[in-house]
């Protein structure tokens, strides 16, 4: 058999790492689809092409696998969408970053804080044609914070999809697991232009908690920052403290603000 990992950052790096130094797979045996922007150097996250070049792991295009017929492929935050029909093997597996059936697609790190989430997970499924919907072979649910941001989620992401595919990638190698069809019941789904990220506004006309979620849901340093009055907002704290309705108070190091329903957010900027 061989085991291709599909994707990028540190999910897929610490994927590929696990097989050759945990589970002491054949080098040979193990192949590398890089995303298009992977450009073979460490920034804020791991290159799984650098990753796959220092291990002499082989490294090869999307087309270049269709025709291996005893193959395991795996996509962990890969840029492409699969067509199964193109393989001659049906072991493609997928980690998707949302507790399937809700959060299909893009922006799962922001969707989820806007919505008010209290829970996320991570979830391994088979890869059908669709987006995100074949069978769940399993999940890892983990707790959302009320002050959680983008970037903290995201990391969140990381760290338990990391133990979902080591808890599970013996039962795939050995075709020992079992998997069940998504409910349609609270199954959602966000296209990439559900989101205009160059045109991010803030309404404050609204309740403490929709605003804290506003703001929360797309601070990520390394990609955006939301803005306030032209202030880059680093960090959104939302309390329980009573300070009156619509307040907005800049401070030399905070902004100080409140909903409708008057509770207090502590705005870092």
């Amino acid at each position: 058999m061989k085991i291709c990992i599909a994707g990028k950052n540190n999910i897929a790096v610490n994927a590929l790492l696990y097989l050759i130094n945990n589970l002491n797979f054949n080098r040979k045996d193990l192949l590398v689809v890089t995303n298009r922007n992977d450009e073979g150097i460490d920034t804020w996250q791991k290159s799984l092409k650098k990753c796959a070049i220092e291990s002499d792991i082989n490294i090869r295009t999307l087309e270049e696998i269709y025709d291996i017929e005893d193959l395991l492929f795996l996509s962990l935050e890969f840029d492409r969408i699969v067509r199964t029909d193109k393989f001659k093997t049906n072991k493609l597996f997928n980690i998707h970053f949302s507790n399937l059936p809700a959060y299909k697609g893009m922006f799962t790190s922001v969707m989820p804080l806007l919505n008010g989430e209290k829970q996320g997970g991570v979830t391994l499924h088979k890869i059908n044609n669709g987006i995100d919907t074949g069978d769940i072979i399993s999940q890892k649910l983990f707790d959302i914070d009320i002050n959680d941001t983008a970037r903290d989620l995201y990391f969140k992401y990381l760290d338990n999809a990391f133990e979902l595919f080591k808890e599970n990638i013996t039962k795939l190698i050995e075709n020992k697991f079992e998997a069940k069809k998504q409910s349609c019941y609270n199954s959602t789904y966000y296209s990439k232009s559900a989101i205009d990220f160059q045109n991010i506004k803030i309404d404050l006309n609204k309740t403490s908690f929709e605003i804290h979620n506003q703001i929360r849901a797309f601070i990520f340093k390394e990609y955006q920052l939301p803005t306030i009055n032209g202030f880059k907002i680093e960090k959104s704290i939302l309390t329980d403290e009573y300070i009156g309705r619509n307040k907005f108070e800049i401070n030399k190091d905070n902004i100080i603000i409140s909903g409708i329903d008057g509770y207090k957010i502590c705005i870092v900027k």
